[in-house]
């Protein structure tokens, strides 16, 4: 409405500009008059008056056509500036003087092409900020437009499909090979339906995409979103769930099996046997504390994950190891295996007791199970600026390479059959290992060498004082 009353006021000005026209137009033709009038009577005086009224009429008309362009020049100039504004082109403001009839036009479109800006600049903020937290986010996003054209997606969605995408429009078929993935978002199209599903991905490494494809509806248009988010994990953790409960369930089993068939048997009869007695007792005890190691195993499991308070305190770390060695004594007799404590008696750490003598009973239990006769278990000690290690070595049967990778899953077994030794145990041992040095902020790694022995180093992380008690 302002705008279409400082319109009326340039047309005002335009009848403003005809009127000093017609009264030009008046004065030419008053001279002439004059002139005619002098010529005619030969009166000098009335040819100077009319050279004066000439010259007047001149001046004016003068002023007339300099009014007439400069008011032309700026409407045009207010043309031009409509038309930028109407198709959201950059203007360049007009400055016009305060007495111009136009002023109130200009100063409007300056306003309205004032205020076009700031909001242009603000969408602009806010599709930066926008492609900012896309490009941030953990999932893969692509927007493809109806014509089929990928008009963004983020540094995720590349990672995931494997390629570098273009920032340039281009059709989405360059960037995606997987069939199911083509298919999914090729469904969407015909459907106009949000569609959501499990894709798997093509190539040596098996990966799972929770993908959802979105049908995003327009005033005129329509765009489709792609999200995809890798799940292997999740799914991975599930079929570790799945494989920890049929395996311990298969574990438990076994020894529960063993003490029920044999007491049954006593019951039997077979008591009255005293040989038999004897032999079934023993069967039955040694399945009794497997079952009860096993149960013992599967709770420390549990404890670990949902969370400990761990009580850093210094340790003098030989006599530690010295005291825990006390009760393996027999074990390591029994094998004919030798353990030597390897770490100086000055040396001191802080640990959480408890902790380090789970990972340390693990690691020498092994060392002596797994040996040969006459063979050795040596325990070291060394430090770094943020580590301290403790080493346990053996010289015995080794692990192969390709079991190494698995060793710390639960209730994995590498193959003995070459060993021809059958070593008892739960099988979560070195998983429950792994798990208490991850809990600590630690690393465990392993080299071993079939038929010459293994090596198990653990790195602590040196406790500062503010540290020592932590959960």
């Amino acid at each position: 409405m302002v705008l279409v009353m400082s319109s009326l006021r340039g047309m005002m000005t335009l009848n403003k500009i005809y009127k000093q026209v017609l009264t030009v137009v008046i004065l030419s033709i008053a001279t002439l008059a004059v002139l005619f009038y002098g010529f005619t009577t030969g009166d000098s005086g009335w040819s100077d008056l009319a050279l004066l009224v000439a010259l007047a009429d001149a001046i004016a008309g003068i002023i007339l056509v300099f009014q007439y362009r400069q008011h032309d020049r700026l409407l045009k100039q207010l043309q031009v500036m409509t038309e930028n504004i109407v198709h959201h082109q950059p203007a360049v403001p007009l400055f016009v003087e305060p007495d111009n009839p136009l002023k109130g036009v200009s100063d409007q479109l300056n306003e309205l092409q004032s205020r076009q800006q700031d909001e242009g600049k603000s969408i602009r903020n806010s599709n930066a900020e926008l492609i900012t937290i896309l490009s941030s986010l953990p999932v893969g996003v692509m927007v493809i437009d109806s014509t089929h054209d990928v008009i963004f997606a983020n540094h995720k969605m590349s990672t995931m499909l494997g390629r570098e995408i273009l920032t340039q429009v281009h059709p989405y078929t360059q960037d995606i090979r997987n069939y199911q993935l083509l298919s999914l978002i090729e469904n969407v199209y015909s459907s106009h339906k949000s569609q959501q599903e499990e894709v798997q991905s093509v190539g040596a490494a098996a990966v799972t995409w929770d993908t959802s494809v979105v049908f995003n509806q327009l005033e005129n248009d329509f765009h489709i979103l792609v999200i995809m988010y890798d799940i292997s994990d999740i799914i991975n953790v599930k079929q570790m769930q799945i494989d920890f409960l049929r395996n311990a369930s298969h574990e438990l089993k076994t020894p529960i099996t063993a003490i029920s068939g044999f007491t049954k048997t006593l019951l039997g009869g077979a008591m009255d046997d005293k040989k038999s007695l004897v032999e079934f007792l023993k069967i039955i005890d040694q399945q009794s504390d497997q079952l009860a190691s096993l149960v013992q195993d599967v709770l420390t499991i549990s404890h670990i994950q949902n969370g400990t308070n761990y009580n850093y305190k210094p340790l003098p770390l030989h006599d530690f190891i010295d005291a825990e060695l006390a009760s393996y004594k027999s074990m390591s007799d029994n094998h004919q295996v030798a353990i030597h404590n390897q770490v100086a008696e000055h040396v001191e750490v802080t640990a959480d007791s408890t902790t380090l003598t789970r990972i340390l009973r693990n690691l020498v239990s092994n060392a002596i199970k797994y040996n040969r006769p006459s063979g050795e278990v040596d325990i070291s000690y060394s430090e770094n600026d943020s580590y301290w290690q403790l080493q346990v070595a053996d010289t015995g049967i080794g692990i192969a390479q390709k079991d190494i990778s698995r060793l710390f899953e639960r209730f994995y077994r590498a193959d003995d059959s070459r060993t021809k030794q059958k070593v008892s145990g739960t099988g979560l041992g070195l998983s429950i290992v792994k798990e208490m040095v991850d809990a600590v902020g630690g690393t465990i790694d392993v080299k071993s060498q079939r038929g010459v022995g293994a090596t198990f180093t653990v790195n602590f992380p040196i406790v500062k004082d503010e540290d020592r008690t932590t959960n």
